[in-house]
């Protein structure tokens, strides 16, 4: 057997960001940059040993206490090959005043890492290149520790109410026949008012007119909705801004944070219903919605996305809104009275006339000449009775009168619906809602250590950001001319996650700005 001569070369290192938890390694695109910065952090350099074996000790002529501080070795067998083998120091141990033992673990990462092949394999999570609002939307179980909404908007749309009186007749006191408001036919006219007294003038002019009953309903409504006869349904539209600046005044690194669950917008009526609209499914810029309202005696308004989720007008994600207020209402009930009547001259003169008939009777009795008359008793009680007959009717007239005139007018109709218009929230209210910011920053802080959750079947990518890049595999497959221990200790570094650093200089530095470059 030939002899050959030591030839081997050991480097000690120190200040080696790695060790064997794999939870950090270095990526290196050739093995000449990775043996360069390697060597970089050479304390010793060892020429001339003898073979040197994987998984083993080597002794080395240097003082224990000078070693304390090398946790890495890289060593090269001339003899038999140019490749550099990568490993982890384990111990250094004191043999005596000259030599020391160092204990080591080959690092299969660093030793074969451009040896192997990536296969397609399921990512479970990994940063990915781009890092757009929406690009992610996998859900992941992370506490939100609840949300915060500071202030809220309206549409704008149904700050001022008008009072509507539903009647047989309009404001001119005609009759009227009944016709389509939005497409929605009523057999009454809806009069409509942008005040009380203008209302208060018409139930007036109506009970004057005998009219009164011919009102059915009195409701109140948005004034942006209401309609004269054959008309179209009124729409509106109007958008809300994506609140895409900051997170409870957070600004987060990870635009995932932007998207739902984390920030999206609250809407409710107010009224116990309520729905969550994503920023992120809006094809535009800003969020657009629309709103309409029918004009009826119970009014309903609907609000509903426009553009989400790829739908032009998304009626299945509507919140809507009603029972708007229902007005009472009074009339005079003595002015009703008077109109009953043929008309207000009519009544007053039958009145005159009745009471004059009486007094005429009893004038001409006792005018009477005192002749004696055959039949006394019988002439008299003729005369009682037509007396009777005039001013019994006329009196119960008169007490009539009396007692209509001091009734309180009448209530008709019901009130309901009235608190919140009164309170000036009969609208949709639109929060924009997020986590709050401490909790912000810690699901910020997890995203940008280990990426976003994948869920696919793709290939690794080790170098996906510019400073750093964690994969977490499940059954990784990897291939190449490696010993079957390492590989397995490789396979399990993807599937246990691991972050490949680009710069070793910067291992563990999770403040650098690790966003997507181009």
């Amino acid at each position: 057997m030939a002899y050959i001569a030591p030839n081997s070369t050991l480097r000690l290192l120190h200040n080696v960001p790695l060790d064997p938890t794999y939870e950090n390694t270095i990526y290196f695109a050739s093995t000449t940059a990775q043996a360069s910065y390697f060597a970089g952090l050479a304390k010793y350099t060892l020429n001339q040993y003898t073979y040197l074996r994987k998984e083993r000790v080597i002794r080395v002529g240097i003082v224990a206490d000078n070693l304390y501080d090398v946790n890495y070795i890289m060593f090269q067998n001339t003899s038999f090959g140019s490749k550099w083998f990568y490993a982890f120091v384990t111990n250094i141990e004191y043999i005596n005043n000259e030599t020391a033992e160092i204990s080591y673990i080959i690092d299969a990462m660093q030793t074969w890492l451009l040896d192997i092949n990536l296969n397609p394999c399921f990512i479970e999570r990994q940063h990915t290149i781009t890092d757009n609002i929406g690009d992610n939307l996998i859900a992941e179980n992370l506490e939100l520790g609840g949300y915060t909404n500071d202030s809220y908007t309206t549409t704008g749309y149904m700050t001022q109410l008008a009072i509507v009186i539903a009647a047989t007749f309009n404001e001119s006191m005609e009759d009227v026949v009944g016709g389509e408001y939005g497409g929605i036919y009523s057999g009454l006219y809806y009069n409509v008012f942008s005040d009380y007294e203008a209302a208060n003038s018409f139930i007036q002019d109506a009970v004057s007119e005998n009219k009164e009953s011919g009102i059915v309903s009195i409701f109140m409504m948005p004034i942006e909705f209401t309609r004269d006869i054959g008309d179209p349904l009124a729409r509106h539209s109007f958008s809300k801004a994506k609140a895409y600046t900051e997170i409870d005044g957070y600004v987060p690194k990870n635009k995932k944070l932007f998207t739902y669950p984390y920030n999206f917008l609250y809407v409710t009526n107010s009224n116990g219903v309520t729905a969550e609209y994503k920023y992120e499914y809006f094809s535009d810029s800003s969020c657009y919605f629309g709103v309409a309202c029918d004009m009826s005696c119970a009014p309903t308004a609907v609000l509903y996305p426009i553009n989400y989720k790829g739908v032009e007008n998304n009626y299945d994600e509507k919140i809507t809104l009603s029972n708007f207020p229902q007005c009472a209402y009074n009339i005079d009930a003595f002015k009703a009275w008077l109109a009953q009547a043929s008309n207000t001259t009519d009544a007053v003169v039958g009145i005159y006339n009745g009471i004059t008939s009486a007094i005429g009777t009893v004038t001409g009795y006792s005018n009477m000449k005192a002749e004696k008359a055959i039949n006394k008793g019988t002439t008299a009680v003729s005369l009682m009775e037509s007396i009777g007959s005039v001013l019994i009717p006329t009196a119960q007239t008169l007490s009539k009168v009396y007692d209509l005139e001091r009734t309180p007018p009448q209530q008709r109709g019901q009130q309901s619906g009235s608190v919140m218009a009164a309170m000036g929230l009969k609208d949709f209210l639109f929060f924009p809602t997020s986590v709050r910011a401490e909790f912000a920053r810690i699901i910020d802080d997890y995203w940008t250590k280990y990426g976003y959750p994948i869920h696919r079947i793709g290939t690794p990518n080790l170098i996906a950001r510019p400073h750093w890049t964690y994969i977490k595999t499940i059954g990784s497959d990897l291939t190449g001319s490696i010993p079957a221990t390492d590989m397995a200790i490789i396979k399990a570094c993807f599937d246990n996650g691991i972050t490949f650093w680009r710069n070793g200089s910067e291992v563990g530095n999770y403040n650098l700005d690790n966003s997507p470059t181009t």
